[in-house]
């Protein structure tokens, strides 16, 4: 088997079934449905779950993206029927909070995706509430989705030191820098979403394609 075949692939901030169905057709792994209501890819309940049925959807392919969720709030998007869950927070937020997610979802569920400020290390007692940490480029005023590239090297050495854990490369990857980003960090998992947009929310089928083209041949 050859690296591009171990390699996980989550397309994120899916708004539109065709959407859906093309990266599924082109490999994808998961997709992303941002439930986060300030985001310009946020996608109501009642879309998600026309997608869901028209596309008859397993559970494990798709990804709720939500910022630091209120336990009522993370109790209504369970019942859309995800069965991942990729929570967005301050890398200061309540631990009592981020438990209580672990309690509910699961640890194995749970992808937790720390906002970290530069020149901060990683908060390693994370590490007793998810099993999988997604690394996402810093923004003092929002929580991904910004086209910006993340810290490659510091990825590289939370996976290298920490291998125990899953982690997920996101931030600003696209057609023209992922076989880069990959073969730099040797990630595995990778979230790609503005990279491959013709608007916030809507996916550009040659974007798209290329992007897997790109991973078939590392």
């Amino acid at each position: 088997m050859n690296k591009a075949d171990s390699i996980l692939v989550k397309v994120c901030g899916i708004t539109e079934a065709k959407d859906a169905r093309f990266a599924l057709e082109l490999g994808a792994d998961k997709l992303g449905f941002i439930t986060y209501e300030k985001s310009p890819r946020k996608i109501d309940f009642e879309k998600i779950e026309n997608i869901k049925s028209e596309l008859s959807l397993e559970k494990e392919k798709m990804v709720a993206v939500e910022v630091e969720p209120t336990i009522e709030r993370l109790k209504n998007i369970m019942d859309q029927g995800f069965g991942v869950f990729q929570l967005h927070f301050s890398y200061d937020l309540s631990r009592d909070l981020i438990e209580q997610w672990t309690q509910l979802v699961g640890a194995e569920n749970l992808w937790l995706a720390p906002r970290i400020p530069t020149g901060k290390s990683f908060p390693e007692d994370l590490f007793s509430y998810s099993k999988t940490f997604l690394i996402d480029a810093y923004s003092e005023g929002e929580f991904g989705g910004t086209g910006i590239c993340s810290d490659w090297e510091s990825f590289s050495a939370l996976q290298n030191s920490f291998s125990i854990k899953k982690w997920i490369l996101a931030g600003g990857l696209s057609p023209e820098n992922i076989r880069l980003a990959i073969k730099s960090t040797n990630a595995e998992i990778v979230d790609v979403n503005s990279g491959v947009e013709r608007s916030p929310g809507v996916k550009d089928f040659v974007k798209l394609k290329k992007f897997f083209s790109e991973i078939s041949l590392i």
